[in-house]
Parts: C-alpha cells; sequence; structure tokens
C-alpha cells in the first residue's frame, strides 16, 4: 500500500516568496526564550490559507475534479465531492459551536473516508489521506518565505526554543518540513506544538492559548518570555496577548497578512531579518 508521503513528491517545490521591505523594530522585551511560529502566511505563503480560509472562500470544485480523476473516479464525483466536503465541515462546527466548541476543528482525513465510501471507494490503508494530501497540494500550494529557514537556523543555534501554533491538518508538518527543505522535528520541540487538528478546536478559540501559557507554566517559563509570530492580527497576536504571551504580526505581504477589522496594531515584522535583530541577535 502506497504511503500517502509519496503524494507530496508528485508536486514541485517553487521558489520562495519575496517578502515586503521594513525597517527595523525596537528589541522585544523581555527577550523570548522561547518563539511560537504560525504556519499558514508565516513560515509558508498559501495560495488559499488554512482550511477555514477555504471553507470562507468556498474553495471552487478543481481541485475535487482533479482530485478524484488522478484517483480513477470521474468529474460528477469531483464535483459532488466538493459540495459534501465544506457542507461536512460547516455541519461539524455548528454540531460542536452548540456545545460549546468553536471554533472546533475538523479531522479532514475522516471526512475523505465519508466521501470516498460515499462513492463506493477503497477505504484501505492510508487511501482517505492520500486522497486529502492531494487535494490539499492542488487547491492551497504553499511557497517558503524567503529568509524564514535561515531565521529558524540562527534562532536555533542561539538557543532559542522553537514551537508551532497552527490551525492545521495531518498533512501540514510534512508540507511544511518540504517546502522549507527541512526535517520539522529537528527543529521544532514537540512539547511546544500546538496544531488543531490534534486538539480538536483552533485558534482563536481561548482554550488554543489557554493551553500554551500552561504548557509554558509547567515547563518554568514566564507567558511573557514566549513570542507568538503569526499572520493573522485575530487569531495570532491579540489571542496570544490575552493570556500574557508576546505576540507580533508577521505582513511578509499584502497577500497573506490578516488584519480582520482593526488595521495594524502593535509591533510588526515585516521580514525575518526584522524578527532576528527584535530577538537581539
Amino acid at each position: 500500500m502506497q504511503n500517502w508521503l509519496s503524494i507530496l513528491q508528485e508536486f514541485p517545490v517553487p521558489e520562495p516568496a519575496v517578502t515586503v521591505p521594513g525597517g527595523d523594530v525596537p528589541p522585544l522585551e523581555p527577550l523570548p526564550r522561547i518563539i511560537l511560529f504560525d504556519v499558514y502566511g508565516t513560515l509558508v505563503c498559501p495560495h488559499l490559507g488554512d482550511l477555514d480560509d477555504q471553507a470562507r472562500l468556498a474553495s471552487g470544485e478543481d481541485s475535487f475534479v482533479a482530485t478524484a480523476e488522478r484517483f480513477g473516479f470521474g468529474k460528477d464525483v469531483g464535483i459532488k465531492w466538493h459540495g459534501w466536503f465544506f457542507e461536512a465541515i460547516a455541519s461539524e462546527h455548528k454540531e460542536l459551536k452548540e456545545q460549546g466548541i468553536s471554533p472546533a476543528e475538523v479531522q479532514v482525513d475522516q471526512i475523505w473516508a465519508d466521501m470516498i465510501g460515499m462513492v463506493g471507494g477503497d477505504l484501505t490503508g492510508s487511501q482517505p489521506r492520500m486522497f486529502a494530501a492531494y487535494r490539499e497540494m492542488m487547491a492551497n500550494p504553499v511557497r517558503a518565505f524567503s529568509g524564514a529557514v535561515e531565521a529558524l537556523r540562527t534562532l536555533k543555534e542561539r538557543g532559542v526554543g522553537l514551537g508551532i501554533v497552527s490551525n492545521s491538518q495531518f498533512y501540514t508538518m510534512p508540507i511544511l518540513g518540504l517546502t522549507l527543505g527541512i526535517n520539522p522535528d529537528e527543529f521544532f520541540d514537540p512539547k511546544l506544538t500546538f496544531l488543531s487538528f490534534e486538539l480538536g478546536f483552533s485558534k482563536p478559540s481561548p482554550y488554543f492559548f489557554r493551553l500554551v501559557k500552561t504548557t509554558v507554566l509547567h515547563l518554568g517559563l514566564r507567558p511573557e518570555e514566549v513570542l507568538v509570530v503569526g499572520n493573522d492580527l485575530e487569531n495570532d497576536v491579540l489571542a496570544a496577548e490575552a493570556h500574557g504571551l508576546q505576540a507580533v504580526l508577521f505582513h511578509g505581504n499584502d497577500q497573506s497578512v490578516r488584519l480582520g477589522k482593526g488595521g495594524l496594531a502593535g509591533t510588526v515584522i515585516a521580514n525575518y531579518q526584522t524578527l532576528i535583530t527584535a530577538c537581539g541577535l
């Protein structure tokens, strides 16, 4: 049985996305001992965004049709999958919101297992994950932000702990590693890696950064010694600051930054060299 990770090799790694020019910002105070990065829009520049972004945009049916045809189904099946997919996400979000979990995170491979079964497809082995990963790569190709890998290496060499805070799915970390050309396990501490699909809820749920804060306290750190770097003002910056963590908005380019209704606020990092400087390195 083919491993789902082999699907990622069918897609070329694109050139990095150039970040916007930006000057220095004042040194962070206190200087962070831990830095937690968002993924989509922060370490990598996505075509669409995370799964919630795709659901809000009602991402087009082309990627579903391509997935159907890649795995031996017809166009009509792909069109059905497009409708079923976003209906399943909306239904689960609604059901869990009524239970007090908002925003909830879905298990995208389980949705694919259900949809494949509805058209009589093979559910053995890693088939649902293969379908899910292929559709994601078709719909939402990502590029590394220029300077991201170099910044991670510098931070690691200087003894700064690294982690992830991401609205994500099972394929997010492997795609991140492929795109950046790194082994994520060598850079990001698993104790400091918070992935929404593993938690069942997503940013900006107050539970998300409450969990982050509780974790760092148990590690003997103060919340203000932890820096969150993200492209979404509401999901990353404000949600993290509400729990006493430091946070900066990453404005790598106009395509990826998410300002909401508030506009630019607080410390804004335009590129990774600026981040390194702000960390006193």
